[in-house]
């Protein structure tokens, strides 16, 4: 299957990142992928947007072709001291151990490399035909300053764990997160100052310092274009004219003013990064449920693309 198996979706908090995760994994199952939705940070957003009871620790298929799980760290813990111990009841036992859950947390790096090893087991994962369980895992990740050091588990333990059964999970998961091929990490962000700020350091970071495959920036929340330059040039006249009413005129220009700003932060994160932003469009909706999330995944969809 062409395109990325592995999609990470990040970005600073308030940027609507859980909505961006749940609208690619909305385009891998219009496009008859099996996808896998993978909650990490904020319990119960996406269970919101599916609009099903909390999610678990075990994959739990939400509708055809769809299934999400929330990554919990105890669960990932245990399923990591499992696969590196071959019997079983020494596993237990260790596991039982408040000694070992002690260590276990106060070492960097351990607990996350919990949780990207459950995720590379989720996308080795074959059913009883062989073939992948899911085309694609959508992760949505914690927020960018819980990301970075999530990714960068792979090399923070490169000089901890070089030989073993631990040292050959974490190459594992260098490998998948460092092929083009296979994973593509999107940085989310909106059209504010803060935001793109924080989004430029964040690209770059997975980009050059941790040699993450990068997408085209995604900047969501986009106002549409609704005036033309002539209908500009008819709201400032009806505004000197008095002849309509202010709040229309207030709603006109706010629109426009949305609209403009919008154009300056996609030029800014264009530069910033040198890559085209993959702009979503703002959704005028109270709630934001799955049958929402149309036009925000056909804006994604070119992000299952290959390389």
């Amino acid at each position: 299957m062409a395109g990325p198996r592995l999609v990470i979706v990040t970005g600073k908090g308030g940027v609507g990142k859980t909505t961006v995760a749940a609208a690619v994994a909305h385009a891998a199952v219009a496009a008859r992928r099996r996808a896998l939705l993978v909650e990490v940070a904020t319990p119960g957003r996406l269970a919101s947007v599916l609009d099903v009871p909390a999610l678990e620790s075990t994959p739990r298929q939400i509708l055809d072709g769809l299934s999400a799980v929330a990554l919990e760290e105890t669960s990932a813990l245990e399923e990591l001291v499992h696969g590196l111990m071959p019997l079983r009841l020494l596993s237990r036992r260790l596991l039982s151990s408040e000694t070992f859950r002690v260590i276990a947390a106060a070492v960097p790096g351990i607990l996350e490399a919990a949780l990207l090893a459950r995720v590379v087991g989720w996308l080795e994962e074959v059913d009883r035909r062989g073939r992948p369980r899911y085309d694609v895992v959508v992760l949505d990740s914690p927020a960018s300053g819980h990301s970075v050091p999530l990714l960068a588990t792979p090399r923070t333990l490169s000089g901890l764990a070089t030989v073993g059964p631990l040292g050959s999970v974490m190459r594992r998961t260098s490998r998948w997160l460092t092929d083009p091929a296979l994973t593509r990490a999107l940085v989310v962000a909106i059209p504010e100052d803060w935001a793109i700020a924080e989004a430029v350091e964040l690209y770059e970071s997975l980009r050059d310092g941790l040699d993450i495959p990068v997408g085209r920036p995604v900047l969501n929340g986009v106002f549409p274009r609704r005036f033309s330059r002539t209908d500009e040039a008819l709201l400032q006249e009806a505004e000197a004219s008095h002849t309509v009413d202010p709040q229309l005129l207030d709603a006109g220009r706010y629109f426009i003013a949305r609209r403009n700003a919008a154009q300056a932060h996609t030029r800014a994160l264009r530069g910033a990064t040198r890559s085209r932003p993959l702009e979503l469009p703002f959704l005028f909706s109270a709630s934001m449920t799955w049958e929402d999330l149309g036009p925000l995944a056909d804006a994604l969809d070119t992000v299952l693309e290959p390389a």
